[in-house]
């Protein structure tokens, strides 16, 4: 650890969180986890396979007539490649965020406490997060991987979907500069870009 890294002084956040950044969170941990290009398109070209096979298989067979089984085979084999260039365009076009606005929903819905004000104290021991209905201390163990958004900071369990993350929007730093913050996710976490 270099020792511009390492801070003595807590940081602290005050904050009330709101459904933007519930979803500036999800759409960061989102994009910032790395999948393999084939693993996207696998599952889509096995599908089509199978359904092929087993369309052609059955009609040399003779169960069934080949001209409609191979009719339906490459109708199969033409909606399920629709199907996946239609998902690849709404991704491309809407970047994610569209897909967790109805979870957001349902999570601040479901969990009146997280739209209580919060204090977020982060030290060299760890996290410790406070509001009305409660309070939570934290290793930085708990969170190896961070990502900073415009909005906010997005500390992280793991690089899987769905796993444990904390919001700490920017706008709760009592001072303008975050330099501080930013040096202590520094030495205790690791960037994710």
């Amino acid at each position: 650890m270099p020792s511009e890294n390492v801070t003595a002084d807590p940081v602290q956040l005050r904050y009330t969180l709101m459904s933007d950044d519930l979803l500036d969170g999800f759409v960061a941990q989102t994009r910032r986890i790395s999948r393999p290009w084939y693993l996207r398109w696998l599952s889509t070209l096995l599908t089509a396979a199978v359904i092929a096979v087993v369309f052609v298989s059955s009609a040399l067979s003779g169960d069934m007539a080949a001209g409609p089984l191979i009719g339906m085979a490459v109708f199969f084999v033409v909606v399920v490649l629709a199907a996946a260039g239609f998902s690849v365009l709404l991704r491309r076009v809407s970047n994610g965020s569209w897909i967790y606005r109805l979870s957001v929903r349902q999570i601040m819905r479901g969990n009146p406490g997280l739209s209580q004000p919060m204090q977020a104290t982060l030290t060299e021991g760890g996290i410790h997060v406070r509001s009305a209905t409660g309070e939570s201390t934290t290793l930085w163990a708990q969170y190896p991987l961070h990502v900073e958004t415009d909005r906010s900071f997005v500390l992280l369990a793991s690089q899987r979907r769905g796993g444990s993350m904390l919001v700490l929007p920017k706008r709760g730093l009592d001072a303008a500069d975050s330099a501080p913050l930013r040096s202590l996710l520094a030495t205790h976490s690791r960037r994710l870009s």
